[in-house]
Order: C-alpha cells, then structure tokens, then sequence
C-alpha cells in the first residue's frame, strides 16, 4: 500500500520537473520575441537603426522672374499671370548624427510647370494665339537640423528644424508645338540659374496616433518615424552674382510628409 501511495507522488514530481524547463522556455522565448519589436524603458523603447529621411512637399509657388527688370518689364506677369501655381518637391536625406538633436545632408528636386500665352517668335515680346508652358526643375542640397531630443527622450511629438544650402534651377519655355521656343535671333529658351536657399519648418510626429502601429510599422518596414512637415523656404535663384540670369527665387510654404528610415 506505502508502494501505491508513493507512485502518485513521484509522478506529480516528475510532471513539475518536466513542466518547469518549458515555462523557463515560454518565458525565454517571449523574452526574444520582445527584444525585437517592444521592449519599453522608461520613454526609450526598441527601434530599429534610423539613417534616411524621406520627404514629399506640396506648395504654391510664384518664380521671381520679372526682378530682373527692376520694374520696367514684367514678361512673366504679362504671358503666364501674377498668381502662384502647385511646385511639388521630393526630398531625400542622409542623417549624419544623432545627438541632441539630427545633423543630416539631403538632396532635393521639384517640378513647376505654368501655361501662358506665348510670344510670338519675332522677338519683339508680343503675345500670340498659341499657348506656351514654362517650366522649372529646382535642384538643391542642403545642411539639415532637426531638433527631435525631445521626441527621442520624452515622446513629445513636435520637432522644429532648419536647412540651408545650395540651388541650380533648370528653366525652359515651349511653343505651341511643345519644342524649345526661339527668340527669333538663334536663342533658345532653357537654361540653368545657380542660387541658394534657407528654410525653417516644423514636424508633427503622427507615432502618437497609434503607438503600437507604429511599432509594427518599424518592426516591418524599419520606419522610425512618420511625419507631416510644414516648412517655409526663402530661395535666393538668380545666378550667384552672375548676371543675365533668369530669376528663379521666391518665399514660400510647403506642407507634405516625411518617413525616417
């Protein structure tokens, strides 16, 4: 009978024994799989590595082209209207450091297009009954700063930021037939216009929306972060102190999207 009695014992022993390495395995596991996607400490939380932005910016712009004639002509006015029209621009940086705050370097360009009533080709500045487009492809580099300590260390999801740099601004002027106007003296309408820029904007991180979204949108896709970006730009595109340029400047405001990757 002490036989009988003893047997349930050893086996409910054996059963813990055998249970207990696979608890430690499910707690192991859970461990591993949190490691790679959620673990929280303090306001710090696991992320993958983030070096590249991306940023896609809609805005009005009004090409200062009718500067050059300090007032005595104004062309532009005159064949494609005084009112801004869409320039849509794409952005893509490389983050350089992460230390109080982003240093990163980025490459832009945009596109602008606005049609008009085109002169006719004597020379002579006069309007036609054909229809021209004149069209712009701004190309920039730039020095990046982006003020993010606090959404690194305290989630606050506003970050203020500035960027200077460099422009060339590719211009060109089509006909009725979309081919390269002339001037009727052998010149053709397209060229280039070096200049420089500086900007200021500000980022709403969208993380806040849905927090654990956007841990699975990093997790999946390495996106740090997501954000709507509100800039506004001073451009200075009229040659670098280089004369018979076409002025390509203006100020203006975008509002787009940017991912961090």
């Amino acid at each position: 009978m002490s036989g009988a009695r003893v047997a349930p014992s050893v086996l409910v022993a054996l059963a813990t024994l055998a249970a207990a390495p696979a608890a430690r395995g499910d707690t192991f596991g859970s461990q591993a799989i949190g490691s790679e996607g959620e673990i929280v400490v303090g306001h710090n939380r696991f992320k993958t590595s983030q070096l590249f932005a991306f940023e896609l910016r809609f805005g009005p712009y009004l090409p200062d082209v009718d500067s050059e004639f300090d007032g005595a002509r104004h062309p532009y006015q005159d064949f494609y209207g005084n009112g801004a029209k869409l320039l849509t621009q794409m952005e893509f940086d490389y983050e350089i450091l992460h230390r109080f705050g982003t240093v990163a370097v980025g490459a832009g360009v945009g596109y602008f297009s606005a049609t008009g009533t085109s002169p006719v080709a004597s020379g002579t500045g006069q309007p036609s009954g054909d229809k021209s487009t004149f069209k712009v492809i701004p190309v920039s580099v730039s020095a990046i700063y982006r003020f993010d300590y606090f959404l690194e260390q305290r989630s606050f999801p506003l970050v203020p930021f500035g960027k200077v740099g460099l422009d060339w601004g590719y211009w060109q002027i089509t006909d009725g037939n979309d081919e390269i106007a002339t001037d009727g003296r052998g010149g053709h309408a397209r060229g280039g216009t070096l200049g420089w820029h500086a900007a200021a904007g500000l980022a709403l991180v969208l993380d806040f929306i849905d927090p654990e979204a956007a841990r699975d949108f990093d997790a999946d896709m390495g996106v740090n972060h997501t954000s709507l970006v509100f800039q506004v730009t001073h451009a200075d595109i009229s040659g670098l102190g280089m004369s018979d340029r076409m002025h390509l400047g203006d100020t203006n405001w975008s509002l787009g999207i940017m991912f961090q990757f």
